[in-house]
């Protein structure tokens, strides 16, 4: 009951005095928009950039712990369908599957094509580069193509790959990292950072405006999470699950 006493004194002596801790809303005056906006940009940014070297590391534990922030990303911006497949990743790692099967789940979301650190890609990016494959060596059937030559075609999808990597070795040609190529961005960076410079964009200073489109733009990228119905939302989908998966095992 003693939590509960601050707030009923709030309620029923109106004239109480606030409590020192008590956080005071900071008007316009004492904000800065648009350092407030490059603020969150960087740490959404870095948070990316986080991401990318997670996979190209094969880090799976490093990358499971980003999705817990993911989780809470994907929550306040209304994509609940992701939030939903990463609580339901996250709850398979730590309670649902076997602890063999979590570790592989957890592991096992990488692939080195042509070996050496940090050259990983997501399976789900092979996936891609696979399909892309598989329809090229359709088209080039023609007429001939049928499900029968498009089947045996596919089967023998792997096989394939390994016959050109060892063309491409014995012909010397570059390897490829398995990622898009990319222009130097040398010269793009070098523009937004004298941008940025010009604009004191992060240093802080009260009352300056922000971007006009992003005029009121906030710098905490969770500030509108109500945790309330986060919690509410996460128990909801743990009872289900229970009752799905304790039934299968049972």
């Amino acid at each position: 009951m003693a939590m509960i006493k601050p707030r009923h004194e709030k309620d029923v002596h109106k004239d109480a005095p606030a409590e020192e801790s008590e956080e005071i809303e900071e008007g316009p005056a004492h904000q800065d928009y648009l350092y407030n906006y490059h603020k969150a940009k960087l740490t959404y940014g870095l948070i990316l950039f986080e991401f990318n070297d997670a996979i190209k590391e094969g880090d799976g534990e490093r990358l499971f712990k980003l999705y817990k922030l993911a989780l809470l990303l994907y929550k306040v911006n209304g994509h609940t369908k992701y939030a939903y497949v990463v609580l339901l990743y996250m709850c398979q790692i730590i309670a649902i599957l076997p602890e063999s099967e979590a570790s592989d789940l957890k592991h096992n979301r990488f692939h080195n094509k042509y070996g050496g650190k940090g050259n990983n890609i997501p399976l789900d990016l092979l996936k891609e580069q696979l399909h892309k494959d598989l329809k090229t060596m359709w088209k080039g059937l023609g007429s001939n193509l049928s499900e029968e030559s498009a089947s045996r075609i596919a089967k023998a999808l792997e096989m394939l790959q390994a016959i050109l990597k060892t063309v491409d070795k014995d012909c010397a040609l570059e390897s490829r990292k398995g990622y898009r190529s990319a222009k130097d961005p040398e010269e793009s960076v070098k523009q937004i950072l004298g941008d940025l410079m010009q604009k004191n964009a992060f240093k802080f200073t009260p009352g300056r405006e922000g971007h006009p489109t992003f005029h009121n733009f906030d710098g905490n990228l969770l500030k509108e999470l109500d945790y309330r119905d986060l919690h509410k939302w996460m128990t909801e989908h743990l009872s289900l699950w229970g009752s799905i998966y304790e039934g299968r095992s049972s």
